[in-house]
């Protein structure tokens, strides 16, 4: 064969090989742009397949935090994430003069994974709270900040507040939180490593539709479970439990080191005292829900004891608000008249602490101390 016949045939397995990357290059902006028009014509955004891979960014106190700036919707989402990090509408790092400000933290019952944003407590608390406030003879301008995170434990909250809300200056922080804290309370491993976002690789191909498709619709991963372990053995680990408990009460140190007013407000859950209906959210076996509901009812049962051990406001929403499944979704995650209903015991809660600092304000500031415990009695 001749070298001219040999560069010929070169030439045309590079033009082949050229040809196919550009076709196939070609195929996967079409098929990009088909859908783009597609999620845009049902008012999804272009993420909306790669929930798992655009939620988080890596932080290097909690392992992982809001991704600030998000914007997801979706058949099942609908989320805004501010430029600060936090679920919610843009504020300010400074707050406006004459404004309490309220952070709420804890997991994604807080952050409030089954509604909108302006659905979750948080999101409803300013106007039912604002009513209250107005039903007690008060007036007082309120912004609550949602500082919830899906998947967070306590010692996360904890270095959440320390790094990001406390700098806010939040006047009152409400702390509804523990459940994600329960598979670390039946684990005889003490220091475990923290949850971390996905990869910088994966975060950027998330923000391509047909990557979403095909990665987390052909291969999706498991279903998250919102129960404890199937086990019937699993008992809290005494020592698990003793760091429970320390890391609460540094959590309200850490709150009122701020000048911050800690609340402690009890969760709403399928093992509560009233929710003997939703036993399927909690196990497939009576061994299994019993043992799961006794888990839930320790954590609150500690909760509360941690509350009057430190002489912190307590909300005891789990016995105000009436367990449904008009009210839960699942195990622990709120719907939107499960959130107004806690929205509305917060703000009874609340109500008094901010009256009182008010009229301390206008009056003497030393004639009431707006972190004096309130109690909240279930109606």
């Amino acid at each position: 064969m001749s070298e001219s016949n040999i560069k010929r045939k070169r030439r045309r397995r590079w033009f082949g090989l050229i040809a196919c990357l550009l076709g196939t290059l070609l195929g996967v902006v079409v098929g990009e742009v088909a859908l783009r028009v597609y999620v845009g014509m049902r008012g999804w955004t272009p993420n909306c397949y790669a929930t798992g891979a655009v939620f988080f960014v890596p932080d290097s106190t909690t392992g992982r935090t809001l991704r600030p700036g998000l914007k997801l919707k979706s058949s099942t989402y609908d989320i805004d994430v501010n430029s600060l990090g936090f679920r919610g509408p843009e504020i300010s790092v400074d707050k406006r003069p004459g404004i309490r400000r309220i952070a709420v933290m804890g997991g994604s019952s807080v952050f409030g994974y089954l509604v909108p944003g302006k659905d979750s407590a948080s999101g409803q608390l300013v106007a039912i709270l604002e009513r209250q406030l107005k039903h007690d003879g008060c007036d007082v301008s309120l912004e609550v900040i949602n500082a919830g995170v899906p998947s967070f434990t306590l010692a996360q909250c904890l270095g959440r507040f320390e790094t990001q809300v406390a700098p806010l200056k939040p006047d009152i922080v409400v702390l509804y939180l523990g459940w994600n804290d329960i598979p670390l309370l039946i684990s005889e491993t003490q220091d475990q490593p923290l949850p971390q976002a996905p990869s910088w690789l994966e975060r950027t191909l998330a923000h391509s539709t047909l990557y979403g498709v095909f990665r987390y619709r052909l291969f999706p991963a498991p279903n998250p479970q919102f129960a404890p372990p199937p086990s019937v053995s699993t008992e809290v680990v005494p020592e698990s439990a003793a760091r429970f408990r320390e890391k609460l009460v540094a959590m309200i140190q850490a709150i009122r080191d701020s000048g911050a007013v800690p609340v402690i407000s009890t969760q709403v859950m399928a093992a509560g005292s009233q929710c003997d209906s939703l036993d399927k959210y909690l196990g497939e076996t009576p061994e299994q829900v019993a043992h799961n509901t006794e888990l839930g009812r320790w954590l609150n049962r500690e909760i509360q004891q941690l509350a009057e051990q430190n002489e912190v406001t307590l909300m005891d929403t789990a016995a105000a608000v009436p367990c449904s499944e008009e009210v839960l979704g699942d195990a622990i995650h709120l719907t939107a008249h499960g959130h107004q209903l806690v929205a509305e015991t917060w703000a009874q809660g609340l109500s008094p602490l901010l009256c009182d600092a008010s009229q301390a304000a206008s009056n003497d500031p030393q004639a009431v101390d707006p972190s004096e415990p309130v109690q909240v009695e279930a109606p």
